[in-house]
């Protein structure tokens, strides 16, 4: 019998819903951020509206990785378990440690100009998702990107209090960084996270998201 048997479909089946929606809402605001951003060329936009592009390319690899496995326990296919370390471990991790690190430049980019940012945060965002895929731990995956998010925290505390003024685009950071600590919240180890609370954790997480939308909606018109 297939190991994928013992895994309820039930949870596989909300998990999938879950990327769904998030990578159709990510994509969405990226969408609709273009027009903005042709008209303004604002950086602080630019960065921001990637953001949205690698968070959704990370959903998306999730979904890939939970499809494949629905997959292989619908079918009866034996797939190797080093398919699922590749899926979530490297292009997950890759690609939400790139959008971390864009929101993060999206807020410091006055105060801090950095040269070839890119290049450096795929540097970073390699770096950290390849010791999370040879040490086969998600765990750190986690710690490392609640580390980015406590800096990037930090520095918007720090932009509020020089401005002292709250902005429209403040608002969508805190809710931005509302939902991605939820979601690791969520990502957490599910032998200490009841299916009760890992669904309801989902369900915060896209209603965070979707007022993200509302708002990038109102303000792009």
């Amino acid at each position: 019998m297939s190991p994928y048997h013992l895994i309820d479909p039930t949870r596989l089946l909300v998990e999938l819903s879950y990327t769904l929606i998030v990578v159709f809402i990510c994509f969405s605001i990226y969408y609709k951020t273009r027009e903005i951003y042709d008209l303004t060329k604002y950086e602080g936009i630019k960065y921001f509206r990637i953001t949205f592009l690698f968070f959704g390319l990370a959903f998306l690899f999730r979904f890939l990785s939970v499809f494949v496995m629905l997959m292989g326990m619908t079918f009866d296919i034996d797939i190797s378990r080093y398919i699922f370390r590749i899926f979530p471990l490297v292009f997950n991790g890759y690609f939400s440690t790139m959008g971390i690190l864009s929101l993060t430049y999206s807020m410091i980019w006055k105060e801090l100009q950095i040269k070839h940012v890119l290049i450096l945060s795929n540097a970073v965002a390699i770096i950290i998702s390849g010791i999370t895929f040879f040490s086969r731990s998600s765990d750190l995956l986690i710690e490392a990107q609640a580390v980015l998010l406590i800096f990037t925290i930090i520095m918007a505390i720090y932009i509020y209090s020089r401005s002292r003024k709250i902005s429209q685009l403040f608002i969508l950071y805190f809710l931005f960084f509302l939902f991605w600590i939820v979601n690791l919240l969520a990502l957490g180890p599910r032998r200490f996270i009841p299916f009760e609370i890992h669904t309801i954790l989902e369900i915060i997480s896209i209603a965070v998201i979707g007022i993200i939308y509302q708002k990038v909606s109102r303000w792009t018109k």
